[in-house]
């Protein structure tokens, strides 16, 4: 049994399951999230990011669609100064679950952005729907037919009697 799980974990390692690499996608959407996180009035205390549950980017002719889920914990640090290295986790320090969702243009662009991170009893209260619809809000503003106007989509007519 060992080794098949030896064999399945080394497996995992190549195919790139097993590592916690972002794309430059998703490593943008963090920062966005966490820019967007800290202008929050009510937070007072920087963040920072202790672990990514899952993080996934879609690419679609309006640009790339990120969606990540991730914790973050309080630090010593006022939230002013959440970029600094010296921040460090306080090991008793609050705790939230994030969901984001950053719509990102061709030139890597902020389109559009959906930050939610509650404390992490509450997130469990939310409802997950609720969540989602707002993701994919965030991911449908930029597409569809609406977005790009092409030569001969209207066609417009002049009354014989104006001009």
């Amino acid at each position: 049994m060992w080794p098949l799980l030896i064999l399945l974990a080394l497996w995992l390692g190549t195919v790139g399951l097993g590592r916690a690499e972002l794309t430059a996608a998703q490593h943008q959407g963090l920062q966005v999230a966490l820019e967007e996180f800290h202008k929050h009035p009510r937070v007072q205390w920087a963040f920072q990011k202790t672990s990514m549950d899952s993080a996934t980017d879609t690419p679609s002719e309006a640009g790339t669609f990120v969606r990540l889920e991730f914790m973050l914990q309080q630090t010593g640090c006022w939230k002013k100064d959440w970029k600094k290295a010296e921040c460090k986790v306080k090991p008793s320090g609050r705790k939230r679950k994030c969901l984001a969702c950053i719509m990102l243009g061709p030139e890597s662009q902020v389109l559009g952005r959906m930050v939610h991170c509650p404390i992490e009893t509450q997130a469990q209260q939310e409802p997950k729907e609720q969540q989602e619809a707002r993701c994919s809000r965030v991911q449908q503003a930029h597409e569809g037919p609406h977005r790009y106007y092409f030569p001969g989509q209207f066609a417009f007519l002049q009354h014989p009697g104006s001009g």
